[in-house]
């Protein structure tokens, strides 16, 4: 009897687990992906013949994990897709962003103004590249065929601590739409008073 109850409730779990398997065509049409940055393959070449990389933000997924203005830490799932003959995949990421405000653009230009009433623009875009306030973790999560089908699962959880720079567009970008869906504002709109 008590083996029936719980094979009963095995075959219940089985089909109540959610399926986290994500389709190119759910990324593109479903308003909860964000579309943060394409990039279309310009010259056909004997390895990659057509199709792009596309980087979408599941803007559903954006958790704030610490809100104490100026310090911000946001996480959420993120998709980079690759369309060619040679790579045609979905690689499902979890990125988790720390945010400085001190380092916003909108703080930067007050507090230059504010010590030099006439700072050069050189300074402060040399202000601006060395230090953003963003630092980044990201995971790797999954791998998908372009049709939802699951290619596997890193074995190593590879994660990686980087800072984010300003030239670095396509993560700046990435944590900058992250900031727009948790606070509905850009990052270096924020000024640090």
């Amino acid at each position: 009897m008590i083996q029936r109850i719980l094979m009963l409730a095995l075959v219940l779990l089985a089909f109540t687990m959610p399926i986290e398997a994500i389709t190119f065509q759910e990324l593109k049409t479903s308003p909860q992906f964000k579309l943060v940055h394409q990039h279309e393959y310009e010259k056909p070449s004997a390895i990659v013949n057509d199709g792009g990389m596309y980087v979408y933000l599941n803007t559903y997924s954006v958790e704030v994990q610490k809100y104490a203005p100026p310090q911000y830490t946001l996480s959420a799932i993120y998709y980079v897709v690759h369309t060619s003959h040679y790579q045609a995949e979905i690689m499902e990421n979890k990125l988790t962003v720390n945010y400085d405000a001190n380092y916003s653009l909108a703080t930067l230009i007050k507090s230059s103004n504010m010590m030099n009433p006439s700072p050069s623009m050189l300074a402060l875009i040399e202000a601006s590249e060395s230090k953003s306030g963003l630092f980044m973790s990201s995971t790797d999560s999954a791998i998908y065929t372009l049709d939802g089908a699951l290619k596997r699962t890193p074995s190593l959880k590879n994660t990686r601590n980087l800072p984010i720079h300003r030239k670095n567009i396509l993560m700046y970008d990435l944590a900058d739409a992250m900031f727009m869906a948790a606070y509905q504002q850009h990052f270096d709109d924020i000024v640090v008073q």
